[in-house]
């Protein structure tokens, strides 16, 4: 199961009510205490509506369904991966079969697009040599929101409402961190 982190200086009690964790304040520096070096750490962002949900994870081999995977990636930058269920550390217990994993499309009148684009497709390419080496890891963000809900309030604990995620994107861009962005 992943560990909630919240990103410095953003009161875990703008989003958890009572109990322990009210008051709690964690640092980027108290991950490595709170997740250890194996389990992935959630990350709450403020947003605009509410609050993000990040994902850190180190994509393996073992926790992709490469049968029934897609093999082509959009001229957007879009591709899909599918994950077992059993490698992924969000509950997801509506979903019967893989996790989807988007990458969203990024259009081309986007600022800078071709070299968005070129960051997705070299990720994407990481990702497909994991069948052919299975000690690998590809390191990846995901987003965790729209299909996150929080199952649990005290301690905090999230599920998917569906079988979906996405990596984190912005601006037509992967995004490869879980700090908040800054606003332009």
């Amino acid at each position: 199961m992943a560990v909630v982190r919240q990103q410095r200086n953003v009161p875990l009690s703008r989003w958890v009510t009572g109990g322990a964790l009210a008051w709690l304040w964690l640092s980027t520096a108290g991950l490595a205490v709170l997740a250890g070096a194996e389990t992935p750490a959630i990350v709450v962002n403020p947003g605009r509506y509410g609050p993000s949900y990040h994902l850190r994870l180190a994509l393996t081999a073992a926790a992709i369904d490469f049968s029934s995977r897609d093999k082509a990636i959009s001229s957007g930058g879009q591709f899909t991966v599918r994950l077992r269920q059993d490698h992924f550390p969000v509950e997801a217990p509506h979903c019967r079969g893989p996790i989807i994993l988007r990458m969203p499309w990024t259009s081309p009148v986007t600022s800078d697009a071709a070299n968005k684009i070129a960051e997705k497709r070299s990720l994407f390419e990481r990702i497909l040599m994991l069948e052919k080496n299975p000690q690998a890891e590809v390191p990846v963000v995901l987003e965790l929101n729209p299909y996150v809900e929080v199952a649990s309030r005290t301690p905090l604990r999230l599920q998917l409402k569906y079988c979906n995620v996405f990596f984190r994107h912005a601006s037509g861009a992967y995004v490869d961190h879980t700090n908040p962005l800054q606003r332009q």
